[in-house]
């Protein structure tokens, strides 16, 4: 049913979680993951320079989950984040999303403005919402 779970990353503390429920879902139903980074800047300079640190950072990652024998790709694209990631996951065939919450307490508080909302929201593909733990 999730043979191909999209793993949209931001590059901060709460990644670590997300893979964790990522992968543990991959290897329980013997799914992929794909760990994207989307890249949103205004100049080519300096999306160059986040394209390259993206790249190197998903590329730790996929190196330290790959470990676990769980097939896994990377992808860094441009553009705004919520379209982005909609548009990955249609390109990409995936069967699932899965992402990180802010940790609010309430469910419209978690969504209210945020890329999470515009994916769930827009998009056509399931969404599993990862909150971090010890957070209100």
């Amino acid at each position: 049913m999730y043979g191909h779970i999209l793993v949209p990353l931001k590059r901060d503390a709460i990644d670590d979680v997300v893979i964790e429920h990522a992968s543990g879902l991959a290897r329980a139903v013997g799914g992929r993951l794909t760990l994207l980074h989307v890249v949103h800047s205004h100049s080519r300079d300096e999306s160059v320079f986040l394209e390259q640190e993206a790249e190197q950072y998903l590329a730790g990652w996929a190196e330290r989950t790959a470990a676990t024998e769980l097939r896994v790709e990377t992808r860094v694209v441009q553009g705004e984040p919520a379209e982005a990631i909609n548009k990955a996951a249609e390109e990409l065939g995936a069967d699932l999303i899965v992402m990180a919450t802010h940790g609010h307490s309430e469910l419209r508080h978690v969504l209210a403005g945020s890329v999470t909302e515009d994916v769930v929201r827009n998009g056509d593909v399931p969404v599993l919402l990862v909150r971090p733990r010890g957070r209100s």
